[in-house]
């Protein structure tokens, strides 16, 4: 699922990047909530630039829709970037679409929309529908649509069909790439089958498949060895090739034909991936790109030009999201509860610690005992658990782990913000630590960020889920440091090192201390605190 990219970019920990929503999110829940089982309605209706903000890609300089579809309007393909459910994405996309569309009626240009969310083996099903042969309910019945169609695609499927608009099912059917990833490769696969993947399968760059491997731990994948052309026939490679052939096939047919392309954003940033692969077939050709992503704060957004990612970077209020797990969302606040402590020193700068308990840790007795143990010379934060009563509760729920991570992502930083505002003090002896489910949060919210130079965790157990996590690109500006103190139990002491040392590899500043056996590793973290 998506994780909301929460402040700077790139982006920590997330495919989306995966791997930045919360000030303006009212006038956004009010309108979906009228809009029921409509197409999506006009976006120009609705002041797009309260809910979207589009920049330069190569110099970072804001600009307006108008600017972008000014550019965007010259080139042969467009490849748009998504994160697959969210809302405002994909309103921006129709109203791209439209916009590009009315450009080229004036200059009789023909247009054609491709689609990764739909396979190569139902293309004769979307042409029946779009041409009026079959009614909505046999496409979506014969169509095999992604479990968000119809927040997420519909409106554009709708569209096309309304301005008599081909749509190219670009993909490989999921029930072929799954048979030739575990069922025996490409060789096993039936004539009618290998036809529904590109015909020539061109290797990707070394760069592309590199942060593919940083990628794909978010999705519980260990990354796979070899040069780009040992890896032509994986999955994500079979992806690319057959979206960039299924583009290039729709020009040939007509050489005027401009196509604008909707996939996940991976496949396109950086102009790597499937842009890479259409390159390859037609280097001639003048391709725009567009990368759109969710953020919490919208006002307070930033972007990185220091390395290329897009022509064009969108980042969209975070409002809603679309079918994930069996449910969807509307994303709205949820308060971040802490207590606060003040030190005994006054007119000075002080240490500060922010506490992040276990699930079964009463916030007010935590505070308490942790005032005995430190004293009173530095200022106490303790923060309330996601689920709480006031007495205790989760941190994360199992089934929108990647959510509340995201939320208590944002809430820290804003905590973190807020406590420098009005307290005195030194952010430099500002120390973010926990224990339990707390260390868990803390591990991924803070790895890599450098508002969060010095964080420590009390762990029993391994890397779980930390340690599966999508590594972003090793950033510009190094890490102040020490980073993330990682203090834990010897059984784990291997796993824990090598993980440290893959987060090093990345910008990120780890290190690690055993507790011996008879030592609680929380015991040990407060001991190191008080040194």
């Amino acid at each position: 699922m998506d994780r909301i990219m929460v402040k700077r970019e790139p982006a920590k920990s997330c495919w989306i990047n995966t791997y930045s929503f919360i000030s303006v999110w009212c006038a956004g829940i009010v309108l979906l909530a009228t809009l029921g089982c409509q197409v999506t309605p006009d976006i120009a209706e609705n002041d797009l630039q309260k809910r979207m903000r589009f920049f330069n890609g190569e110099t970072g300089q804001e600009t307006g829709i108008e600017t972008v579809v000014d550019d965007l309007a010259q080139r042969d393909v467009i490849f748009v970037g998504e994160t697959h459910l969210d809302h405002e994405t994909h309103r921006l996309e129709l109203e791209l679409v439209r916009q590009l569309h009315d450009r080229h009626l004036e200059t009789g240009r023909p247009m054609v929309i491709s689609m990764e969310m739909f396979s190569r083996d139902v293309q004769q099903v979307v042409d029946g529908y779009l041409v009026g042969e079959i009614s909505e309910s046999d496409f979506l019945e014969n169509s095999n649509p992604w479990g968000n169609y119809h927040t997420g695609y519909r409106a554009i499927v709708e569209w096309a069909k309304d301005h008599s608009v081909p749509v190219v099912a670009a993909n490989v059917p999921s029930s072929v790439w799954r048979k030739a990833a575990f069922g025996g490769g490409l060789g096993a696969l039936s004539e009618e089958e290998r036809s529904t993947i590109a015909r020539d399968l061109l290797p990707g760059t070394e760069r592309y498949w590199q942060r593919y491997d940083r990628t794909v731990r978010g999705h519980g994948h260990a990354p796979a060895a070899g040069t780009p052309e040992d890896r032509v026939e994986k999955v994500q490679s079979l992806w690319d090739n057959t979206m960039a052939e299924s583009i290039h096939k729709a020009m040939s047919a007509n050489p005027r034909t401009v196509v604008v392309h909707l996939n996940g954003g991976f496949h396109s940033l950086e102009k790597d991936g499937s842009v890479h692969q259409l390159k390859l077939r037609n280097p001639d050709l003048s391709v725009g790109t567009v990368d759109i992503v969710p953020v919490y704060d919208l006002p307070s957004v930033e972007v990185s030009v220091d390395r290329y990612r897009a022509d064009w970077l969108v980042r969209t209020q975070a409002v809603a999201r679309g079918r994930h797990s069996g449910s969807q969302a509307i994303l709205s606040p949820r308060p971040l509860r802490y207590r606060i402590d003040l030190a005994d020193t006054y007119g000075e700068k002080v240490p500060a610690l922010i506490w992040l308990g276990s699930a079964a840790s009463d916030p007010a007795k935590e505070m308490e005992r942790l005032r005995d143990l430190h004293g009173k010379s530095l200022t106490i934060v303790v923060v309330e658990q996601t689920y709480s009563s006031g007495k205790g509760g989760d941190w994360l729920a199992k089934d929108h782990r990647i959510e509340d991570l995201s939320v208590l992502d944002f809430g820290l930083d804003r905590l973190r913000q807020q406590l420098l505002l009005h307290y005195d003090i030194d952010p430099a002896q500002m120390i973010l630590a926990g224990t339990g489910a707390g260390a868990e949060v803390i591990l991924t919210c803070a790895a890599g960020d450098q508002d969060w130079p010095h964080a420590m965790v009390a762990t029993e157990a391994g890397t779980g889920w930390f340690g599966m996590e999508g590594l972003s690109e090793p950033p510009k500006d190094r890490h102040p440091g020490p980073g993330v103190h990682v203090i834990g139990i010897l059984d784990h002491e291997s796993a824990w090192q090598k993980e440290i040392e893959t987060r090093k590899a990345a910008g990120e500043p780890m290190r690690w201390t055993g507790a011996e056996e008879d030592r609680n590793p929380e015991d040990l973290l407060h001991e190191l605190l008080g040194a």
